[in-house]
């Protein structure tokens, strides 16, 4: 049976600059699957070319089976795959409701979509409060809670997140950790990549790490937790 998500082989990069250098691993339907890896590793490279943004020089990116080598970044999220990327990028000079309309530009069903933003605002209160507020004067964590509600309103299949922890005060970093299980609990499946390894590999089923470009190591996410090396490298003690 084919992986929601399957990379094989990809190579891909910036310019002359070759970032990912062979790279293959396996999401399936359901799974919280985390990337980790030091910076500079290509892990948001990664998640660049499958979101389209990047194209792949070499390899395939299948996505249910499907090629997405000649897809366009448009055609990627109307599949149901969308990226929260790293830094939030909000639209700082809408409003956060008109962030989040932006969000179900591929969509034409207005009922669903109103559900849709109905859900996002259960889910991130403080969203419904700074409805008509801009972006740009919100906290980094109320950015990140748009960052996300934008993204689930193309109800996306499957979810990449880039560092949503990234500069975060550790209440909200748990609070964030807690949306991203929930929705997985609801039937959302999520490529998670984060510098915050302990907390990525806690809430993850599988997980790998990567080292300049390649994947160097694959595991059980429980696995990762207890493997000496990773335990070293990426989570501070021995």
């Amino acid at each position: 049976m084919a992986a929601l998500l399957e990379l094989r082989q990809v190579h891909a990069g910036y310019g002359p600059l070759e970032v990912l250098r062979g790279v293959s691993l396996r999401v399936e339907e359901g799974q919280i699957v985390t990337l980790i890896g030091a910076n500079g590793a290509g892990k948001s490279t990664t998640l660049m070319t499958i979101s389209g943004l990047i194209r792949a020089r070499s390899g395939e990116v299948l996505y249910g089976g499907v090629s997405l080598r000649q897809a366009a970044p448009h055609q990627i999220v109307a599949l149901g795959l969308c990226q929260v990327p790293e830094g939030r990028r909000v639209f700082a000079e809408l409003t956060v409701l008109e962030n989040l309309e932006l969000g179900a530009y591929t969509r034409r069903d207005r009922a669903g979509v109103a559900g849709d933003l109905e859900q996002v605002c259960e889910l991130f209160p403080r969203l419904r409060e700074r409805a008509g507020q801009k972006a740009g004067t919100l906290s980094g964590g109320e950015q990140q809670m748009l960052a996300i509600g934008r993204a689930l309103m193309a109800r996306p299949r499957l979810l990449l997140l880039d560092e949503p922890s990234l500069g975060l005060a550790p209440v909200l970093v748990q609070r964030i950790f807690a949306v991203i299980r929930e929705l997985n609990q609801r039937g959302t499946t999520i490529l998670l990549v984060e510098q915050n390894a302990n907390e990525a590999l806690q809430i993850a089923h599988r997980g790998y790490v990567m080292e300049t470009g390649r994947i160097a190591l694959e595991d059980q996410a429980g696995a990762l937790l207890r493997n000496p090396q990773v335990r070293e490298a990426y989570l501070g003690y021995e």
